[in-house]
């Protein structure tokens, strides 16, 4: 996607939202988000849970922001909506992060804030981040680490033979 629409969307959602480079799927109106480096496995877990119950949100760009009623929810970023058929979305409401990796044995377990909040920014999660003002990184990392401390943070493995929805809290 071209960075100039990422930067742009990026700043339409500050300082109250970010664009993660993340897939992310609903259930119940519940949103699971995935982070991963590019080829780490987010659109092929993506693909995997919207074969079960799990509607697609996103495959490789997430919004997340901070909604009319201050609740943070999960959207699609501008032409996945329709690539996805997922253009009737309003919104799932955020429930957890996942730090995908591929392998076996399959687990999934529980990290700190401060834990995922270096994952996250270690695999350079904010979209566009290094195309916009310092002021806007800097409410880009206040979203995120208030992210991070809100909802919680897991590391999900998995391999072929593994249903990945058995490892989502």
């Amino acid at each position: 996607m071209d960075r100039f629409i990422l930067r742009a969307q990026l700043r339409s959602v500050l300082p109250g939202g970010v664009v993660l480079h993340a897939s992310s799927v609903a259930e119940n109106n519940s949103a699971f988000v995935f982070l991963a480096r590019s080829g780490g496995g987010k659109s092929t877990l993506m693909e995997n849970l919207t074969q079960e119950k799990y509607g697609a949100i996103a495959d490789d760009s997430t919004v997340i922001s901070t909604g009319t009623d201050d609740r943070i929810r999960c959207l699609p970023c501008g032409s996945m909506k329709q690539f996805l058929g997922t253009e009737k979305i309003d919104g799932a409401i955020l429930k957890s992060f996942y730090f995908v990796e591929k392998g076996a044995p399959g687990l999934s377990f529980k990290i700190t804030p401060q834990y995922a909040f270096y994952r996250a920014s270690r695999i350079s999660s904010v979209l566009a981040y290094e195309h916009i003002s310092e002021e806007e990184q800097r409410q880009a990392i206040v979203f995120l680490k208030l992210l991070f401390d809100s909802f919680p943070s897991y590391i999900i493995r998995y391999g072929l033979s593994e249903e990945p929805k058995t490892f989502l809290k």
